[in-house]
């Protein structure tokens, strides 16, 4: 590619885009901790719902769903955080720039995966 850097439109598009991408993944962590990791309700159904005050049962379901909500929140902070990484990237002007072979990523994989820091074929041969 003859060009090494990004135009102004361009960087502004992918920085709109970035950032609704962001909001809709704080709106999903919010959900998640509030609806999952904070749902002190949980035991309290669970010892109505059963014969004895925790039905050891529901007390593994419960805990496995509370795992699993966890691993869901994290990973959503982690896909935060690189998209933040991405708009500091537009900000010092390497967004698009494949961090491997210095050549720019081709807007396809861009509009796929905006956060992206790597060309397909760099991301196949470290893969």
């Amino acid at each position: 590619m003859t060009a090494k850097k990004m135009t102004k439109k361009q960087l502004a598009e992918y920085e709109k885009i970035l950032l609704n991408m962001r909001q809709k993944a704080m709106d999903d962590a919010d959900s998640i901790k509030e609806n999952s990791l904070h749902d002190s309700g949980n035991l309290d159904s669970t010892a109505r719902d059963s014969n004895y005050a925790y039905h050891m049962a529901d007390v593994g379901t419960d805990s496995q769903e509370r795992e699993k909500s966890f691993l869901w929140y994290t990973r959503e902070n982690k896909f935060i955080r690189h998209i933040d990484e991405a708009l500091i990237r537009i900000k010092d002007g390497t967004f698009g720039i494949c961090k491997t072979c210095e050549e720019l990523i081709p807007h396809a994989r861009l509009k796929e995966v905006p956060n992206t820091t790597q060309c397909v074929a760099c991301k196949n041969e470290n893969h």
